[in-house]
C-alpha cells in the first residue's frame, strides 16, 4: 500500500480531516468568485473604452493646432499610419436636455432639464446596442451605421430619466462663443432616433450621440472636431499605434514636439477610474487569499491532533521499517490530500456561485447588492482567468505544504516504543 493510499484512507475516516477540506474549499470559492467578478468588471471597464474611444486618441488643443490646418489635413496624414484600421472623428461637447414644449426649457434654473456629454459622430461607435420596443427581447448591435441629421440617440437611464422614446422631440441647450468672446445660449431641437445602451449605467445616463456635422453647427465650432480615435489592426498594440500617429503628425507638421498628451491610448483616457480599478483587483486578490491561509493553518491543528491519535499507528510503521523521512512524507501528503479536496470542492463551489450570482442575490440577500448606480454596469460581469485559478491552486497546494510539514516532523520524532506501548 502506496503512503498516498494511506493517507487518502486516512482522510476518509476521519470526519476531521474533511472538516478540514471544507474550510480551504469554502476559502477557495470565496476567492474564486470575487476574482470572477473583479476579473470581469475590469474586462467589462476595458471593453466599454475600447469600444468608444478606440485603442488610441489624438486630442486636438484648439490653441496648439497648426495654423489654417483643417480635420482633413489630419485624417490624411493618419491614413498612411502602418496597421491603422480605421479612424473617426469626434466632437464633444457639454449641454442640457428637456423635452420641446415642456415649461424647463424657458426656465434653464430648473431642475429638470439634465446635464450630458453630447458626443458627434459620424459613425456610431462599436459596442452599442439599440433597444427594442418590445421589452421583453434583448437590445440588438448597430451596424455600421451613419448618424442621422436631425437626430439624437440618448442612453436608456436618461430615457428613463427624461421619460422620452423613439421618435419624441428633445430640445438641447448649451453655449457657442459670441462675437464679444463671451458665451451665448443656444438650443436646437432633435428627434430621439434611438435608445442605446452600452452596458455602463454611467454612459447609460450622461451621454447623447449627435451627429457631429449638427452640433458642430449648433454651436458654431468651426474645427467640428476635438478628438480623433484610431483604430489599429488586429495583433497591433495601442501604444505602438499611438506612437505612429504621433510620427506622422509631427511628419506632416501638424505636431510640435512636446505637446502633452496630445496621443494617447485607451489606457490613458481610462485614467484614474482603470487605474483603481487595476489596484482594488490586487488588494481584493491578496485581502481573500488570507481566507485560504487561515483555512490552511488549521491543518497543523487537525494534523497535530492527528499524529496524537494515531501514535500506534505511527509506531507500527516504525517498527515495520518506515524511516523518519517516509512518516514526514506519509503525513505530508495526508495534507495535500486535505488541500487538494478542499480546493477541487471550492472550484465547484466557486464556479456554481459566479454561475448563479442572480439567483444568490435574490434568494440568499433578498435584494441586489450589485446595483447599477454603484457598480455602474446593469448585471454582474464575469470573467474566469484560468491562470489566475492555476496560480491560486498551487499557492493553496504550497501552503498546506508548509503547514503540514510541522506535524509531520513531530510524528517523525515519536520513538517507536513509546508509542507501540500508548
Amino acid at each position: 500500500m502506496s503512503l498516498l493510499h494511506l493517507a487518502w484512507c486516512y482522510f476518509r475516516s476521519r470526519a476531521l480531516l474533511a472538516m478540514s477540506a471544507l474550510a480551504i474549499a469554502l476559502g477557495v470559492a470565496v476567492l474564486f468568485a470575487v476574482l470572477a467578478v473583479v476579473n470581469g468588471f475590469l474586462a467589462q471597464v476595458e471593453s466599454t473604452i475600447r469600444d468608444f474611444s478606440g485603442d488610441a486618441v489624438v486630442a486636438a488643443i484648439p490653441e496648439r493646432l497648426a495654423p489654417e490646418a483643417e480635420l482633413q489635413d489630419y485624417l490624411d496624414a493618419l491614413e498612411a499610419v502602418e496597421g491603422l484600421e480605421s479612424q473617426q472623428p469626434r466632437l464633444n461637447y457639454y449641454g442640457l436636455i428637456g423635452r420641446r414644449g415642456a415649461r424647463a426649457i424657458d426656465d434653464p434654473r430648473t431642475t429638470d432639464l439634465s446635464g450630458l456629454l453630447l458626443v458627434g459622430l459620424d459613425r456610431l461607435p462599436e459596442g452599442m446596442k439599440r433597444l427594442q420596443a418590445d421589452p421583453q427581447l434583448e437590445a440588438v448591435a448597430f451596424g455600421p451605421e451613419e448618424v442621422p441629421p436631425g437626430a439624437i440617440l440618448v442612453g436608456k437611464v436618461l430615457a428613463a430619466k427624461a421619460g422620452v422614446g423613439v421618435g419624441d422631440s428633445l430640445m438641447v441647450i448649451s453655449f457657442k462663443r459670441g462675437s464679444q468672446g463671451y458665451p451665448v445660449p443656444v438650443q436646437t431641437s432633435f428627434r430621439v432616433e434611438a435608445v442605446f445602451t452600452t452596458g455602463r449605467y454611467d454612459h447609460d445616463i450622461d451621454r447623447a450621440i449627435v451627429r457631429r456635422e449638427d452640433l458642430a453647427l449648433m454651436i458654431g465650432d468651426g474645427l467640428g472636431f476635438n478628438e480623433i480615435g484610431l483604430r489599429g489592426r488586429p495583433g497591433l498594440a495601442p501604444e505602438q499605434l499611438a506612437d505612429r500617429a504621433e510620427a506622422a503628425l509631427l511628419a506632416a507638421g501638424l505636431k510640435q514636439k512636446g505637446w502633452p498628451m496630445l496621443v494617447s491610448t485607451w489606457r490613458a483616457q481610462g485614467g484614474n477610474f482603470l487605474r483603481a480599478v487595476e489596484n482594488q483587483k490586487g488588494i481584493l486578490s491578496a485581502v481573500f487569499f488570507c481566507i485560504v491561509l487561515v483555512a490552511a493553518y488549521q491543518l497543523v491543528a487537525t494534523l497535530a491532533l492527528t499524529v496524537t491519535e494515531k501514535r500506534r499507528d505511527i509506531g507500527v510503521l516504525g517498527a515495520l521499517g518506515a524511516a523518519p523521512g517516509r512518516i514526514v512524507t506519509f503525513f505530508v501528503s495526508l495534507g495535500l490530500v486535505i488541500a487538494a479536496v478542499g480546493s477541487a470542492l471550492g472550484l465547484l463551489i466557486g464556479t456554481w456561485l459566479t454561475a448563479n450570482l442572480e439567483w444568490v442575490q435574490d434568494r440568499i440577500f433578498g435584494e441586489r447588492i450589485f446595483n447599477a448606480e454603484t457598480y455602474i454596469f446593469d448585471h454582474v460581469p464575469v470573467a474566469v482567468d484560468w491562470s489566475s485559478v492555476l496560480i491560486l491552486l498551487g499557492a493553496t497546494l504550497g501552503a498546506a505544504l508548509v503547514f503540514s510539514f510541522l506535524p509531520a516532523w513531530l510524528a517523525a520524532r515519536l520513538n517507536i516504543v513509546d508509542a507501540l506501548r500508548r
